[in-house]
C-alpha cells in the first residue's frame, strides 16, 4: 500500500473516530434530563435555549392596567410541562445558516424589505445591520421554514415550533404580575424601546437605550429573571396561535390556539418605534395576515417542546 494512500485511510479513520464522538457526546446530552435553567444548543448555528419550568400564571391585564387593550382577557393558565424557549429572537447569522441550507428564503426576505406594498422600490429603507442583531421581515410561514429546518438540522422530530401566544406571556414575566417585570413602567435601562408617549414624533432613546430608529444587536440589555433577551422590546415576535380577540376557545394548558382567523396569526412584544403601552408583558399584537414580509420591526423566536 503506498504512503498517500495510508496517510489518506488514517484521516478518514480520524474523522470517523471524532465523527463517532461527537454523536455519543450528542446522545449523551439527548439523554440527559434537563432541569429549569439550564441551556441548550444543538448545533452551532442553532439558537441557545433556556428551559422553563412548569407553572400557573395569570395571562391578560387587570382592569386597572393602564392602557390595557380589549384583547388582553385575563384567564388563569397552566403550563403543565417544562418547555425551552430561545434566550432572543432569531438572529440574522442564524436566519443565514438556513439560508445556506436552501430552506429559508433569503433573496424574498430582502426584496420584501426594500419593496413597498405595492412593489416598489422603498427609498426609504435602511438595513440595521446584520450578524447578531435579530432578523426581520420574515412572515409566519417564513418562520416555520425555519422551525422545519432546525428540526431537520438537529433531528428532532418537530420538537422545535414557535411559542404560542400565552407560552410567551409566561416567559416574558417570569413570575411577575406587573406590566412589566421589573415593575409598572416602562424602563429604558431595560430594552430598545420607541416613543416616550403618545404624542412623540420621531425617535426616542434614555439610559441604556441608545438606538434610535433601529435594531439594536440580541441581548444587550439585561435577561429577565428567567435568563431570556428581549422579550419587552426590539423587534415584534410571531407566536404560533391563530388571533382570537377575547381567546375564548384558548386552551388553559398554554399550548397554541387553533381557532378563531388562523389566516392571521399573533405576535407579542413591543419594537423600537413602539409606544410604551405596547411593551407590557400582556400586550397582544394586532393581528397580521401570516402571508406579511417586509416589516423591518417583525421577526421571530421558538421554542421546543421537551420529551
Amino acid at each position: 500500500m503506498k504512503h498517500g494512500t495510508t496517510a489518506g485511510c488514517r484521516i478518514a479513520f480520524l474523522v470517523l473516530l471524532s465523527s463517532a464522538a461527537l454523536f455519543a457526546q450528542q446522545a449523551a446530552a439527548a439523554g440527559k434530563k434537563v432541569k429549569p435553567g439550564d441551556h441548550i444548543q444543538e448545533c452551532r448555528s442553532c439558537p441557545a435555549l433556556v428551559v422553563l419550568p412548569s407553572g400557573t400564571f395569570v395571562m391578560g391585564s387587570p382592569a386597572s392596567e393602564p392602557e390595557r387593550d380589549v384583547d388582553e382577557p385575563q384567564q388563569r393558565i397552566t403550563i403543565p410541562k417544562a418547555f425551552a424557549m430561545a434566550a432572543t429572537s432569531v438572529t440574522w447569522n442564524q436566519w443565514e445558516a438556513c439560508v445556506r441550507d436552501n430552506w429559508c428564503d433569503g433573496a424574498a426576505i430582502d426584496l420584501a424589505l426594500r419593496s413597498n406594498a405595492d412593489g416598489s422600490r422603498n427609498a426609504q429603507y435602511k438595513d440595521y445591520g446584520r450578524g447578531n442583531r435579530p432578523a426581520v421581515g420574515m412572515s409566519w410561514y417564513d418562520a416555520q421554514r425555519f422551525v422545519g429546518w432546525l428540526n431537520w438540522k438537529t433531528g428532532s422530530d418537530d420538537a422545535y415550533r414557535l411559542p404560542s401566544d400565552a407560552e410567551w406571556e409566561y416567559a416574558a414575566r417570569a413570575g411577575t404580575t406587573t406590566a412589566f417585570p421589573w415593575g409598572e413602567s416602562i424602563d429604558y435601562n431595560r430594552g430598545n424601546f420607541g416613543l416616550r408617549g403618545h404624542g412623540d414624533r420621531g425617535p426616542y432613546a434614555e439610559g441604556k437605550d441608545k438606538w434610535l430608529d433601529e435594531t439594536a444587536p440580541v441581548a444587550s440589555f439585561p435577561p429577565n429573571a428567567w435568563g431570556l433577551y428581549d422579550m419587552h422590546g426590539n423587534i415584534f415576535e410571531w407566536a404560533q396561535d391563530c388571533y382570537e380577540a377575547d381567546r375564548a376557545h384558548a386552551p388553559l394548558d398554554g399550548s397554541a390556539s387553533s381557532e378563531g382567523d388562523c389566516s392571521v396569526r399573533v405576535f407579542r412584544n413591543g419594537t423600537f418605534t413602539s409606544n410604551p403601552y405596547m411593551q407590557r408583558s400582556a400586550r397582544r399584537g394586532a393581528p397580521y395576515p401570516a402571508t406579511t414580509r417586509g416589516r423591518n420591526y417583525l421577526g421571530f423566536r421558538v421554542a421546543k417542546t421537551l420529551e
